[in-house]
C-alpha cells in the first residue's frame, strides 16, 4: 500500500507546492552562499560555526533537495542573521547574486570622487561586441595642462586562473589606451593608460599573494599608496605602473598590497 501511495500521481495544487519548495530551498541556498562570500569564509569554516558537516552546508548551498528547518536556521544564525529575516525578505535574502563585487564597485567609485574622477562601471571599451573589452571600474580625469588620464580597474573577489585573469588585465589597458585615442580633443597630448586590481582581502586571496609574491611583484609593481592618493586628491597624478590593492572583507576600505 506504502508503496502505491509514493507512486500516485502527484495533484496539481502539490505540484505547484513543490516547485515552490525547490525555487525556495535555491534562493536560500544563494543567499547563505554570498553570505558566507561577504565573510570571506570557506564552506568548512563557515559549517564549523554553524554545527554542520561541510557536505551538509554544501548541500544547504545547493538547495537541491529538502533540508531541515534546524540546519538552515543553525546555518543562518551562523552568517549573524537568521532564517526568519530571509524569509521575510529583509535580509540578504533579495540581494543580487554579485551584491559583494557591486559593493566593491561603489567603494571604488566613491574613493575616486575627490580626485576628480569621472566613473563607469562596466564599461565596454570599443564599439565591437565580439572584440570589445568591459571593465568593472572604468575611471576618467580631466587635468589642467596635463594628459587625460583613464584608468581601469578590475575587481576580484577570488581568482580560479591568475594567469589567464593578469593576461587580459594587460590587453584591457591597452585596449584603454586606444580608447583614450578616440575620445582625444583638439591638439591635446595623447592620453594616459593605466590600472590597478582590487583583490579581496580574503584568507585564502592572502595565502595566495604571500605564496607568488614575486609573480604579482613583476605584474604589479606600481605604488598602492601613490594610487591611493591620486584616487583621493586631484593634485597627485595617475602612476603609470599597476598595482594590487586589497578591499576589505567587508567592503568599506581600500588599503595598498605589501609586496615587497
Amino acid at each position: 500500500m506504502g508503496r502505491a501511495n509514493r507512486s500516485k500521481p502527484r495533484t496539481r495544487v502539490q505540484v505547484a507546492a513543490d516547485d515552490a519548495t525547490q525555487a525556495l530551498q535555491k534562493k536560500l541556498g544563494r543567499s547563505l552562499k554570498d553570505g558566507r562570500a561577504r565573510h570571506g569564509w570557506t564552506q568548512l569554516e563557515a559549517a564549523a560555526r554553524a554545527g554542520l558537516s561541510r557536505s551538509e552546508w554544501s548541500t544547504l548551498e545547493l538547495g537541491r533537495r529538502p533540508s531541515t528547518v534546524l540546519a538552515l536556521n543553525r546555518a543562518a544564525h551562523a552568517l549573524h542573521s537568521g532564517l526568519s529575516a530571509y524569509l521575510e525578505q529583509i535580509s540578504a535574502a533579495d540581494l543580487p547574486r554579485d551584491a559583494v563585487h557591486l559593493r566593491h564597485q561603489e567603494l571604488v567609485i566613491k574613493t575616486a570622487r575627490p580626485g576628480g574622477w569621472g566613473s563607469l562601471p562596466e564599461a565596454q571599451l570599443g564599439q565591437d561586441a565580439r572584440t570589445s573589452r568591459w571593465v568593472d571600474v572604468l575611471l576618467e580625469r580631466r587635468r589642467a595642462h596635463s594628459a587625460t588620464e583613464y584608468c581601469a580597474c578590475e575587481i576580484w573577489d577570488w581568482l580560479a586562473d591568475v594567469g589567464g585573469s593578469v593576461r587580459d588585465f594587460a590587453r584591457r589597458v591597452e585596449a584603454l589606451g586606444r580608447y583614450g585615442i578616440t575620445r582625444m580633443r583638439g591638439d591635446e597630448p595623447p592620453p594616459y593608460a593605466s590600472g590597478f586590481w582590487v583583490l579581496r582581502a580574503t584568507r585564502r586571496n592572502r595565502q595566495l599573494v604571500t605564496e607568488h609574491r614575486n609573480f604579482f611583484d613583476g605584474r604589479f609593481p606600481g605604488s598602492g599608496h601613490a594610487w591611493l592618493a591620486a584616487l583621493a586628491s586631484p593634485a597627485a597624478p595617475m602612476p603609470m605602473e599597476p598595482a594590487l590593492l586589497w578591499v576589505s572583507v567587508r567592503g568599506d576600505r581600500l588599503f595598498p598590497a605589501r609586496l615587497r
